[in-house]
This record gives structure tokens, sequence and C-alpha cells, in this order.
């Protein structure tokens, strides 16, 4: 059947009638086959948030749209999780290292010929399941167990992730809406992204336009840098400033400290296109008990941001103030 409705009385309504239908009110994806939509997770604060312990995963409720992959009339599948799900890696490699991806599954005997209809969350096969959308990508160690303390898991659902997680979440939204993230790098993962898509990046509170493949802000600090930069003389320096609050929750042990101190860190990101190259930086603790609050450093330095690292040497916290110079 060529052209297909719901709510009509005299006809029938297949399930690929109403996943095609349904999909209809997602955004398109920048996809040469018409019909398809955008998929990802509907952004909620704390969608999809990874946490773990030993060898399992722990991901938070979320609510998804899942792209079929299987056929292009096959639509979109709308996903809900609505408790923790955890997932059970398996043990590390005897050599070498593994990457687990996990994600959101759809099995749909009807187009994948797998004998399953099914959703579940749980690591992907990628030679077989057609039909995923990946949330988190892993990486297992040389003999990873529950005995040997597993993996190493962010220490509470949204978390900064440790450097052996990688976060793939993607977002999507309604046909014509703002598609809402946490973030200027969840921004930068969205994939199928047609012009004139609209996204609100929470941490910065910035909105942009997708404008001949590339990202315009159109509100927010990031368009005020914009503007600002239009009417400034050349070599003119931009200064901004800040300060973050940063628990020190990471045991260390160092000689010069007297055997262990706690670390904390602490991402700070610019907004897009206010430096045209590195800026220079400088880092401050501001305490009223500076034998405590011992150190405060930064790295990963660049035009977007930088990385603030700092120490005490209990488990409390502190500001850490911030100012970057540059053009």
């Amino acid at each position: 059947m060529s052209v297909r409705t719901l709510a009509l009385r005299s006809g029938e309504t297949s399930a690929e009638d109403h996943r095609l239908l349904i999909g209809s009110l997602l955004g398109a994806a920048d996809d040469p086959w018409p019909l398809h939509r955008r998929g990802g997770l509907m952004y909620a604060p704390g969608a999809a948030d990874l946490s773990g312990s030993g060898m399992t995963a722990t991901i938070r409720p979320f609510s998804a749209a899942v792209t079929g992959r299987s056929s292009p009339l096959q639509g979109s599948y709308l996903v809900v999780s609505t408790e923790d799900v955890d997932i059970r890696l398996e043990d590390g490699p005897t050599s070498g290292s593994r990457t687990d991806v996990v994600g959101v599954v759809v099995k749909d005997d009807l187009y994948d010929d797998s004998d399953e209809v099914l959703a579940e969350i749980r690591v992907v096969d990628t030679e077989e399941d057609e039909t995923y959308l990946p949330l988190f990508e892993i990486v297992v160690s040389q003999g990873a167990s529950t005995g040997t303390d597993g993996i190493n898991w962010p220490s509470q659902p949204g978390a900064s992730l440790p450097g052996n997680i990688r976060d793939l979440r993607d977002y999507t939204s309604s046909a014509g809406g703002v598609v809402s993230v946490p973030s200027v790098s969840a921004r930068n993962r969205m994939g199928d992204v047609r012009d004139g898509t609209i996204v609100h990046v929470g941490a910065t509170r910035d909105l942009y336009i997708r404008d001949a493949g590339d990202w315009r802000p159109v509100a927010g600090p990031a368009a005020d840098a914009a503007l600002d930069n239009r009417y400034e003389p050349l070599g003119v320096p931009k200064i901004l400033h800040g300060g973050v609050r940063i628990t020190h929750d990471v045991d260390h042990t160092h000689r010069l400290y007297n055997g262990v101190f706690r670390r904390g860190t602490q991402r700070v990101t610019f907004p897009s296109g206010f430096f045209s190259s590195t800026p220079t930086i400088t880092v401050a603790v501001r305490s009223a008990y500076p034998g405590t609050a011992m150190i405060a450093s930064f790295l990963d330095d660049s035009d977007e941001g930088f990385t603030i690292y700092s120490a005490r040497s209990d488990t409390g916290t502190h500001t850490v103030t911030w100012t970057a110079v540059g053009t």
C-alpha cells in the first residue's frame, strides 16, 4: 500500500503503518530515503546516565526512538525504559583489551530474520544486530573481572566518564522542534543532521541552527560573541572568566604530600567560536584554608576549553577561579 493513514474506521492498520506514521512526527534524517527519521534519545536530565560496579553497567531510565535499519519501510521504534537496567559484561580477555558497545537493540523477525521480536538494553553485536541505538563504548581491559575490581566506572550517574568509556548518546526531537542536548560534545556527536535543525545546548545556554553543514549560533553567549567579533578591531584581546566548585573524592599518593591527597577535576567549555586560538589561562584556588586546599592546575587547553585539576588534603570542596585571555 502506497498511501497509509491511522484511525480510519474502514481500514486496517498494521504495526508497520503505526511505526511509519508515528515516526513522521519525528525530525527527518539527513538521508536519501525520505521516510527515514532521526533516531536518538528524548533529552531529559539524567536520561540513560551510566554507572556501574564490578563488571555490571547500570543504565538509568530514558525514552528513545530507534530507527529501523533492516528495511527502508521499517519505520522507527519508540522505546521507553522505566527503571534502571543492569548489563553484565563478560570478563576481560586473556590478552589485550576488548571494546563493548552498550545500546538499545530492537529485533523484529519480519525484517531481520532473527526469530525474535523484542527490544532490550545490552551489549550490541555489531555483526548481527541491525537496528540499534548506541549509548556507550566501554573498553574492557585484559583480565578484568569482579574479582579484580572489574571496570573503571563513573563515581555516580551523571559524573564525568573515565578514559575507558566514551559517550555515544545521540538525541532527537519531534519534527520542527528544538533538539535539547546537555553539552557541546553531545551536539557534535549528532549524526544525520539536516540543515535547518535547531539545537539548544544546556551547558552553555546557546541555541544553534544547522547551516550548510555547520552549527551557527543564533541566540545565547556564543551568538553574542560572534556578533561582538564582527566589530572588534583585529588583535584586541578577549577575556572570559569564571569559577567552578570542585569535589575532591579521588585518592592519590605522592611523597611530596605526606602520602594520600584527594584530587578532583572539572571541564570548562568556552562559547563556541569565542576564541580563534588557544588562549592564555590562569587558575587559582579560593579557600580560607590554604593548607587544606593544596593546588590547582589545568591541562587539555584549546580554543574550545580546558580541564581543571585540583587537590586537597581532605575530601572537601572548594572553588577554583579561572581567567582566559586570547583573540
